[in-house]
């Protein structure tokens, strides 16, 4: 039976006041001052400031995204949280003014400095100290990108979306995915398949990593607790807690994410859970691995063997 049939985003004012120019008599009383006074003398001087200018200059570039509900991530491309911003700042003060009290140099320069980006992990694609909203956006993402595949047998297509918001490099996560999909210690090897990637309508299942409430929605009416992941009709359902915080029950997370991809996969084309063959034996793929391995020592591929 073929696989696919199996799917379960100041000006300043400067006010000059001119000083009035002295009147002849004004003069007059000021030269008696000045021949009467042996030691005095009297100075009078004024200027007219600059006048202050500034320059305010710059543009914003919005790309939107079109959203969708949780329970359908539209084909989009471009992510409107994340398209960067071009504005430049407006000129504190003209050129060649000192800088107002109430804003230093080092201030302005403090203020204007970027942040740096975070560095995503390259295995996974989780952003630098990601840490696990309770709710995220509710709305899915399809990553873009097309992948053909790279075996034989027959091919199916696959949808990688993410939930908006998620601390994570979407791009990377959809790699990651697929390169697990495809080793050779995959299904590949036991259904005789092999997993193209696809940013269209036009697909066999979904791989989607979601937050703890959207899984839990998606995975209704299955209890996943904000913890658990799931595999249900067309769609494997990836816990963002479980990328993030891996397992008790595994040493390495990079082999427990393996694990979650091929299990929940699994049992979109159809495989349902196996039981721990003995205490010390190498668990199954499909055997439950999240919260315990029954004794069975952790292993992530559906054949090990292979590869």
């Amino acid at each position: 039976m073929p696989a696919r049939d199996r799917f379960v985003t100041s000006w300043h004012d400067v006010l000059v006041q001119k000083v009035p120019r002295p009147g002849r008599s004004a003069l007059a009383l000021l030269l008696v001052l000045v021949v009467g006074v042996s030691a005095g003398a009297a100075a009078t001087a004024y200027q007219r400031p600059a006048e202050s200018r500034a320059a305010v200059q710059g543009f914003l570039d919005q790309v939107s995204g079109a959203e969708a509900g949780v329970t359908h991530e539209e084909n989009t491309l471009v992510d409107a949280a994340a398209a960067p911003s071009s504005a430049t700042e407006p000129s504190d003060t003209a050129p060649g003014a000192a800088p107002s009290a109430s804003r230093t140099a080092p201030e302005r320069a403090a203020r204007r400095a970027p942040e740096p980006s975070p560095v995503p992990d390259p295995g996974s694609g989780l952003l630098d100290d990601a840490e696990v909203p309770r709710k995220a956006s509710g709305k899915l993402r399809t990553v873009p990108g097309r992948e053909r595949a790279p075996g034989d047998g027959e091919v199916l297509r696959v949808r990688v979306a993410v939930e908006r918001g998620l601390p994570v490099d979407q791009g990377i996560f959809a790699d990651a995915v697929m390169a697990t999909l495809n080793d050779p210690r995959g299904w590949s090897s036991v259904d005789g398949v092999t997993f193209a990637r696809t940013d269209s309508d036009d697909y066999d299942f979904r791989v989607v990593l979601a937050g703890p409430t959207t899984t839990d929605e998606l995975c209704h009416p299955l209890d996943t607790g904000g913890t658990l992941s799931c595999g249900v009709i067309g769609t494997a359902v990836l816990n963002f807690r479980r990328w993030v915080d891996g397992s008790d029950a595994w040493e390495s997370d990079a082999r427990y994410r393996q694990y979650l991809v091929n299990h929940e996969v699994g049992h979109v084309i159809g495989h349902p859970h196996d039981e721990c063959a003995g205490k010390g034996k190498r668990a199954t793929v499909m055997l439950q691995q999240t919260l315990s391995t029954q004794g069975c020592r952790p292993q992530p591929w559906p054949a090990p063997g292979k590869g």
